[in-house]
């Protein structure tokens, strides 16, 4: 069965839907393993949720001898997700867990592993801590430097303007997407206070909400960049670049002989851990059975009322009860003489034998019995007083 365009038939059916998709591709890297690389884009659009702006770092210098700045980015949660679900990155519920220290501070902690080719497992475990105390100096440092220093986001700068009086600035060093000098807004005096203490309200109002999911999300983010390696800060053209995460599974070539031997020794020498090696059967010689075959033709037939092969067993053996059940013994204490000849015909039914010893009828294999065993006609039920 072909199955080499079933992915491209599925993609052209459903190219107008967002297809749950991963983009894999597996190559049998020798019989026994096989090496999957997972592909994994980030949409590094604005307002993707992706990635989000840390800063920008200064990349070189124009022909005029002025910085050139570039923006940097972090993977954000949904892309750093996706990549521990493309590697594997398993976590253990038990100690992945968030926990409150005191009123202000809560604990997030993260247990991770990462299979490795030879089958081991990469472990790391994190912990992220808030506290609300240090969390809200960290805010009251960042809106009073924003306030002197001035907002520089475009979106926030405009916002604030809107609330707070100040004044438009503009940063000759940097250019936008029209490559104009950037603009940024400047808390006037008068209202820096104000717009320092509210920014700070919102912000804790917020945190104070979600600080136990934003410590285990913290946690489990930091245990994805161990393992897998990820950088803090990447330019968005790095990021524009599909991340390529490959695995080693082990998944054998049953088309390919050697391996279909190997599982099969595998498994026989699996049986043999488990209930032992089985003892070879002790070799049987058929020599004498064919000699005496040529020599001699043996025929049980003609030798059923030898008395050299007569049996020596009790009365009470399996061959006794058979003829029991078929010919049981008439119930009877009397002892009586042989009835006188008839001279009519006997009838059909009658068997012409009976006991020596007192007078039952018996049937052939009874009496041939008998003469083997006793040397006279005998009942059954004589013959177990004949056998004591």
């Amino acid at each position: 069965m072909d199955n080499s365009y079933a992915l491209t038939e599925i993609q052209s059916k459903y190219q107008n839907c967002n297809l749950l998709i991963p983009a894999a591709t597996s190559v049998q890297i020798n019989p026994f393993y096989k090496c999957t690389v997972m592909e994994v884009v980030a949409d590094t659009s604005e307002n993707s949720g992706d990635i989000f702006k840390v800063g920008n770092i200064k990349t070189g210098e124009d022909r005029n001898g002025k910085a050139i700045y570039a923006d940097v980015f972090s993977p954000a949660k949904p892309l750093l997700m996706k990549l521990a679900t493309a590697a594997g990155v398993q976590f253990h519920p038990e100690y992945t867990t968030v926990f409150r220290e005191n009123a202000n501070t809560y604990v997030g902690k993260a247990y991770g592993a990462l299979r490795l080719p030879d089958g081991t497992f990469k472990t790391h475990a994190e912990t992220k801590r808030i506290c609300l105390d240090d969390e809200e100096s960290k805010y009251r440092l960042e809106f009073m430097d924003k306030s002197i220093m001035g907002i520089h986001d475009w979106r926030a700068a405009k916002a604030a303007a809107d609330m707070f009086k100040g004044e438009w600035r503009e940063d000759p060093e940097k250019r936008d997407k029209w490559n104009k000098p950037e603009k940024y807004y400047v808390i006037a005096d008068c209202d820096r206070e104000k717009y320092i203490e509210r920014s700070i309200l919102v912000n804790m109002t917020l945190l104070r909400k979600t600080a136990s999911e934003k410590a285990q999300t913290g946690a489990i983010l930091r245990v994805i960049r161990a393992l897998l390696g990820i950088k803090g800060t990447y330019q968005l053209n790095e990021l524009k670049k599909p991340f390529a995460v490959p695995t080693v599974t082990f998944s054998p070539d049953y088309s390919d002989a050697t391996v279909r031997q190997a599982m099969l020794q595998q498994g026989m020498n699996s049986m043999g851990n488990m209930f032992g090696a089985a003892a070879a059967p002790p070799a049987i010689s058929s020599m004498g059975i064919f000699e005496d075959a040529v020599h001699e033709a043996f025929d049980p037939e003609e030798n059923l009322s030898n008395p050299a092969f007569t049996s020596e067993q009790s009365t009470e053996d399996d061959d006794i009860q058979e003829q029991y059940q078929q010919a049981p013994p008439q119930e009877t204490s009397e002892r009586r003489e042989p009835p006188a000849q008839q001279t009519e015909t006997p009838r059909e039914e009658s068997s012409g034998y009976f006991c020596d010893e007192c007078g039952a009828e018996i049937n052939e294999r009874v009496y041939g019995y008998s003469l083997n065993k006793f040397g006279r006609p005998l009942c059954m039920k004589c013959q177990k007083g004949a056998g004591k």
